[in-house]
């Protein structure tokens, strides 16, 4: 190879570099958007942060080979990809209900595991869109929420409807069946007594 060629490919390099850095989703290109996955400084905040991880995880997908090598520091070994893998670590291990969980159990810990992650691991998380299918990007806090509450109930079991039971006399079943009321017993009369002989004259007595 010539010395000239080998200028025309470097310039050619170089062109493709900043072509990307003008082209990306994020103020100050490529440039700015690693430095922003690789401060450590806590002077970057985590929203802009996954922006920047969502501009270059972009920017890869349509990258060629040579470009794909300079992105992967950023997106797989920087201080906030590491970050990022630790949150969907955490997240994916308590959100596992077992291999046998049936509905609504494994939708009830997917749930509680986002609550109880960090506020950064929740931003984190919902921007991601982890196990949501067909997902159109980043999303909040809120409305990832939301989605797994949503997914909560639509598998929780429908609740009977609770009906009011009333038990029917003897005679009552058998009008409604059509028959014939059963003969009720007629009273036994009780033998008469000289304690219920005078209280029933006390009381044809006090009648007059």
């Amino acid at each position: 190879m010539t010395r000239q060629a080998a200028d025309k490919m470097r310039i050619s390099q170089t062109s493709t570099i900043d072509a990307a850095q003008s082209s990306l989703a994020f103020p100050g290109g490529v440039a700015a958007a690693t430095a922003a996955l690789n401060d450590t400084s806590g002077a970057v905040g985590v929203d802009q942060q996954l922006n920047a991880y969502h501009a270059l995880a972009n920017r890869y997908n349509g990258a060629g080979y040579a470009e794909r090598a300079s992105l992967t520091q950023a997106l797989t070994e920087s201080p906030f990809a590491k970050t990022i893998q630790s949150a969907l670590n955490t997240f994916t291990r308590s959100a596992w209900a077992g291999a046998d969980a049936a509905p609504p159990a494994p939708q009830r810990q997917a749930l509680d595991a986002f609550n109880g992650l960090s506020e950064t691991d929740q931003a984190i998380i919902a921007s991601l869109q982890v196990g949501v299918q067909d997902s159109q990007g980043p999303s909040s806090v809120a409305d990832y929420r939301g989605r797994l509450q949503a997914d909560l109930e639509g598998v929780q079991p429908a609740t009977a409807e609770r009906r009011d039971s009333i038990t029917l006399s003897a005679e009552a079943q058998a009008r409604l069946a059509g028959g014939a009321a059963p003969d009720t017993a007629p009273a036994v009369p009780a033998d008469a007594t000289p304690e219920m002989a005078a209280a029933i004259s006390a009381y044809g007595r006090a009648a007059r």
